[in-house]
């Protein structure tokens, strides 16, 4: 996910993974998919991810969406970046949009002025494989997000690792 490309640029390099976490927009549709299936992802969420700390927030289903936002630490008590992000239909699917900001909220996005989306692949017991994004639930209460950032001109699955601390 282009989520975090500009972060990997200055954070740690996270550690190459051997199994595959993400997978690519292929030829195939969609699969079937409401928001109210991404309930359990209301709440606070904090951990680590690239050597930082971070932070991300989802509301309950509202609207039809769940909308939610992204903190990033950088390394000198500061924020590296944050994100306004939401789980939308599409079809009879759903997606994942995201917008970058950085710290002073210029956006990453500003010059096409729409988010990065980045559509359902499948859902597999547990794990939501999006395009460049897999979110895979490790208990009620644990997640990991798994991105698929770019470094070097080679593509890596990188860990988000968060826990719930707050639900609505």
């Amino acid at each position: 996910m282009i989520r975090l490309a500009l972060a990997a640029m200055f954070l740690l390099a996270a550690p190459a993974h051997t199994q595959e976490r993400t997978r690519a927009l292929g030829t195939s549709a969609s699969p079937p998919a409401s928001i109210e299936d991404l309930a359990w992802l209301a709440g606070s969420w904090t951990g680590t991810a690239m050597g930082a700390s971070v932070s991300e927030t989802y509301s309950a289903p509202l609207g039809g969406r769940i909308t939610g936002h992204f903190v990033m630490a950088d390394h000198k008590g500061g924020t590296a970046f944050t994100e306004i992000v939401d789980y939308v239909p599409i079809g009879r699917s759903i997606a994942y949009r995201v917008r970058h900001f950085n710290p002073d909220m210029t956006g990453w996005e500003d010059k096409t002025g729409k988010p990065v989306v980045f559509a359902l692949l499948a859902v597999e017991k547990d794990r939501w494989f999006f395009d460049g994004m897999t979110i895979e639930r490790n208990g009620p209460d644990a997640l990991t997000m798994w991105v698929r950032i770019d470094r070097a001109g080679k593509a890596e699955d990188v860990p988000f690792r968060l826990s719930c601390a707050v639900r609505p």
